[in-house]
């Protein structure tokens, strides 16, 4: 919490210089300067709530792909492609690796209806299927031409969710065994199996599978704290009174995001200083708090006879909204493989300010009469000078 201080500071300069002829006196008197200095602490929530766009998803059945075309890595590790009702743009993913996905036929379907259930709340699970095939996102730079290309994305990100869960708890005794993760931190290139024959991958990019793609997406899952964090900025230090002296006002601010492809509006709460409000970059109020438009700036105008000697703490609450996706389980029935899926929903982010304001204290002295006893001074500071020049003559 940083404090704004608003101060009026006077700075005098008077200088006099005497001759054997002439004698001349020079005054000068500059005027009053004010000071203010703002500053913002930005505190990010990890605050985040789903609001799913089609809550009522159908359910599926569940359907192995591939069982003839596959992708393995050089030291032995493959991994399944499975697809909701069988749509082979609409791959869905395993939480533990050992456990039976309730028998599916070759290139059929299960036996079993896949049900959604809770939605997923673990940051780093969102994460990897926010940033990977799972979708829609390549991490690879296989052309799309290449048919093989959704199996190696594919791969990529059904390994990364296994040995994250792995990692991070590796207590259940469904998920990959120790060979199976010395396989995975020693694989180094993939393998393009075409009907049970394998060919190398000619793309050069697909190499050092681990150091390059399943570690990273790992480290980066095992940090996330959110699926987006939203940032607030200032462009200056400086908050400054309006010219018709009837508002105190910040510099611009800016609400940002790590992901401006998903950021689509953002809400703004005002409280602790009455009459605050906002106003764009051309000066116009925002009227409506609730719903503004992403990449538009702002700045907050404080009523200057709200402003006293009394500490006073002004909170800005921003809740950004994101067109983002969210994950959910699908199972079939108890102690059945888990599958995992993504889908379009509301993703919203939390942000706040808290402004420590400190007001000037009063001085009791308005326009007028300042503009008064400045022409008092300049009118003594002349009688000086008459005075000054008039006394070499009366020596004489």
């Amino acid at each position: 919490m940083e404090k704004i201080y608003m101060n009026e500071n006077k700075n005098k300069k008077q200088s006099v210089m005497n001759t054997s002829v002439v004698l001349s006196f020079v005054v000068s008197i500059f005027a009053i300067v004010s000071l203010a200095v703002f500053g913002i602490v930005s505190s990010q929530g990890n605050n985040v709530t789903y609001a799913a766009l089609n809550p009522d998803t159908q359910d599926f059945k569940l359907h192995q792909l591939y069982m003839d075309s596959y992708i393995e890595s050089d030291t032995g590790f493959a991994t399944p492609y499975y697809a909701a009702g069988g749509d082979v743009n609409n791959p869905v993913f395993c939480i533990e690796k050992h456990r039976d996905p309730k028998t599916v036929q070759h290139d059929g379907e299960a036996d079993a209806t896949y049900t959604k259930g809770d939605v997923i709340e673990d940051y780093g699970l969102l994460y990897l299927l926010n940033n990977t095939y799972a979708s829609g996102k390549k991490v690879t730079n296989i052309a799309t031409s290449v048919e093989y290309e959704k199996l190696v994305e594919s791969w990529i990100t059904q390994t990364a969710i296994w040995y994250y869960l792995k990692s991070t708890d590796s207590a259940s005794p469904n998920y990959m065994t120790g060979e199976e993760i010395t396989k995975i931190e020693s694989a180094n290139t993939l393998v393009y199996f075409n009907n049970n024959v394998p060919q190398a991958i000619p793309d050069t990019e697909v190499k050092n599978v681990y150091t390059q793609y399943i570690k990273p997406l790992v480290d980066a899952a095992k940090n996330a704290k959110s699926i987006y964090k939203l940032n607030i900025t200032k462009n200056s230090d400086d908050f400054s009174l309006t010219e018709d002296k009837k508002f105190y006002e910040s510099p611009l601010i800016t609400v940002t995001t790590d992901d401006a492809s998903a950021f689509a509006s953002y809400a703004v709460t005002l409280s602790g200083i009455e009459g605050a409000f906002l106003i764009d970059e051309n000066g116009d109020k925002i009227d409506d708090l609730t719903a503004i438009t992403a990449g538009t700036k702002f700045r907050v105008r404080i009523p200057a006879d709200k402003v006293t000697e009394k500490v006073q703490n002004l909170k800005i609450d921003v809740k950004g909204k994101f067109n983002s996706l969210t994950g959910y389980e699908y199972t079939s029935a108890p102690n059945v493989q888990k599958i995992v899926s993504v889908m379009a929903a509301d993703v919203y982010e939390d942000a706040s300010i808290e402004l420590e304001v400190v007001g000037t204290p009063d001085t009791g002295m308005n326009t007028a009469q300042t503009i008064y006893f400045i022409g008092l001074i300049v009118l003594l500071c002349g009688v000086g000078i008459v005075y000054a020049n008039a006394k070499p003559v009366q020596a004489k």
